[in-house]
């Protein structure tokens, strides 16, 4: 689907509010300091993002005749304000925010639901940096977006599938999916 720019990038407006909420009301809840559990969840969730991008993206995005369709627009106009829209991504993190809440419980949920939202924020940013942002610079900022601009690039560009993951490369590595210049040659 083609946005306008507010509905492509309202995402980025609305999970930082999210994040702040659920990080609040953790510190309200357990007197203003980060409980270890929370901190967990949280950096498990963040872990666990990484995971899904690939899955996703792979499996969902690359095989799903529906999902396929619509992902290749963007393949086909990678510039363009192409994606889900908002309420996906809502319903997904909602839903998963109440299976973990009531399988485990309400701190887990939170430090959970917010590593993977942190997560999804940093994929959003690359992805869209990846496309649109020049990346002209010394910065090692821009050195390693150059990075993941070059393997996203290869995964538009090439005919055999690869490189599903945007952020990190390393689900490609550990299950044999990314594309490396040896191996287009190849």
């Amino acid at each position: 689907m083609t946005h306008s720019k507010l509905s492509y990038y309202a995402e980025l407006l609305l999970y930082p509010i999210v994040i702040v909420a659920l990080l609040l009301l953790e510190l309200a809840r357990s007197g203003f300091v980060l409980q270890p559990r929370w901190l967990l969840a949280l950096g498990a969730g963040a872990a666990l993002w990484t995971l899904a991008e690939y899955l996703v993206h792979r499996f969902l995005y690359h095989e799903v005749k529906i999902l396929k369709q619509l992902h290749g627009l963007h393949h086909a106009r990678p510039s363009d304000l192409i994606g889900s829209p908002v309420w996906v991504s809502v319903v997904i993190f909602t839903t998963v925010f109440a299976l973990v809440a009531r399988g485990a419980d309400l701190q887990i949920a939170s430090g959970g639901t917010t590593g993977l939202l942190l997560g999804y924020l940093l994929y959003l940013l690359v992805h869209d940096a990846v496309h649109r942002w020049p990346l002209a610079g010394p910065s090692r900022l821009h050195a390693w977006l150059r990075s993941c601009r070059l393997r996203h690039l290869r995964h538009h560009r090439d005919p055999q599938p690869g490189n599903f993951g945007v952020v990190t490369p390393l689900w490609d590595h550990l299950l044999g999916t990314a594309l490396t210049r040896r191996a287009r040659r190849a």
